[in-house]
């Protein structure tokens, strides 16, 4: 497989996580594991290309690498929500010319990668580019987008602020995609959550997402084009088919970020998971801290799709409804006697999030619920389930 992709910093606070991967670099170590030849086209900056070297040699991966000017990083506070988005520069840097028969193309901040494959997969990220703008081809294409991203490219095709990308359904994006220059024959749709639908004509094709155990979201997508890439463009699977590895191979990477992605033959059974994302009930009582994150959570449920029918800041708020609770929330600085008391008002929670607990009396405190120490682990299980 050949990968063209960006070589990017990563800082996270919750989790501690300081690495040198990127969309590129991470699909070409995933893809390690799959295929028996992987070559990476990317730029690195000089000040990483010892790094970046031995990463490619431990994991055996061939490189063509231009220098760019300078590092770019991305920082979180948590792998769901970035603090720091870097600003491309200003002087692009020279494209990145990729041949190959099986190609993943990712969309980067100090260039492009003019593309020409039978196979090719092209996953744009934020950039909004089109495939086929810079002279790219391909004989079959699939693009890997999420359908924020989706939405917003077709605003902006029409000349419309991307506020208006929220107006747009899913069903008319996909039709306004099929009617460009070099239409990708499939699109493949990522939720937030890692489920996906494939549409292959204008009608979706769903495919539910696997359970995981914890999920870190960071680089998350990468490893879905780069499962489907294989499956489909190496493996030549049926394209459903291949989105359902990729959305297997996504629950093995959230569960603690692991690489190289495993074969089809290798991966095992997983378990489905199914959506309960709707009309949840959170707790959080205590200080300033807590009802902030309480808040801070209403907003991602609804970024991620989600409802929320409750949100309980004070225990006189629990007798409007006997419904179980979704989520607590529990403070890092909550005493245990708090955390009693929340124990004792909260029944049998399904999900428990405390950053600061000893896990010997969480296990006590919650025995019937899942229990994190991790906020979008304590989240996705929130708003997915294993299914019965």
């Amino acid at each position: 497989m050949i990968i063209a992709g960006g070589t990017y910093g990563e800082r996270c606070l919750y989790p501690n996580w300081d690495r040198i991967f990127g969309s590129g670099l991470r699909a070409a170590v995933a893809a390690s594991g799959l295929s028996h030849s992987v070559t990476l086209h990317t730029y690195v900056p000089d000040e990483w290309r010892e790094d970046v070297a031995a990463t490619l040699l431990a994991f055996g991966i061939n490189a063509e690498i231009k220098p760019s000017s300078t590092p770019i990083t991305f920082k979180y506070l948590d792998s769901l929500e970035k603090s720091l988005i870097p600003t491309p520069p200003d002087i692009p840097e020279e494209a990145l010319d990729v041949e190959g028969d099986v190609v993943l193309r990712f969309g980067m901040m100090e260039g492009e990668a003019r593309v020409k494959g039978d196979r090719v997969v092209y996953d744009p990220q934020s950039s909004g580019a089109l495939f086929s703008g810079n002279g790219s081809s391909a004989r079959k294409l699939a693009m890997v987008v999420t359908q924020a991203e989706l939405l917003e490219l077709v605003a902006r095709l029409r000349g419309q602020p991307p506020a208006t990308a929220a107006e747009i359904s899913l069903r008319e994006a996909v039709i306004a995609v099929r009617d460009l220059p070099a239409p990708p024959q499939i699109i493949v749709v990522k939720d937030a959550l890692g489920g996906l639908t494939v549409f292959l004509g204008d009608e979706p094709n769903i495919v539910p997402s696997y359970a995981a155990e914890s999920y870190f979201r960071i680089g998350a997508g990468d490893v879905i084009a780069t499962a489907f890439a294989h499956a489909w463009g190496e493996l030549a699977m049926e394209s459903i088919a291949a989105a359902d590895y990729a959305a297997r191979s996504l629950a093995y990477f959230v569960e603690g970020a692991r690489l190289p992605v495993l074969p089809p033959s290798s991966l095992g059974v997983r378990t489905r998971s199914h959506e309960h994302a709707q009309n949840l009930r959170i707790l959080g009582i205590g200080d300033y801290e807590v009802r902030s994150l309480v808040l801070r959570t209403q907003n991602w449920v609804w970024e991620l799709n989600g409802s929320v029918e409750q949100v309980v800041l004070h225990p006189d708020d629990l007798a409007s409804s006997h419904r179980p609770i979704d989520l607590v929330i529990i403070g890092s600085q909550s005493t245990p006697r708090n955390v009693e008391e929340i124990a004792r008002l909260s029944g049998t929670p399904a999900v428990v999030f405390w950053p600061g607990g000893p896990r010997e009396q969480i296990q006590h405190l919650f025995p019937g619920s899942i229990v994190s120490s991790d906020y979008a682990s304590a989240l996705y299980h929130a708003m997915r389930r294993a299914a019965p």
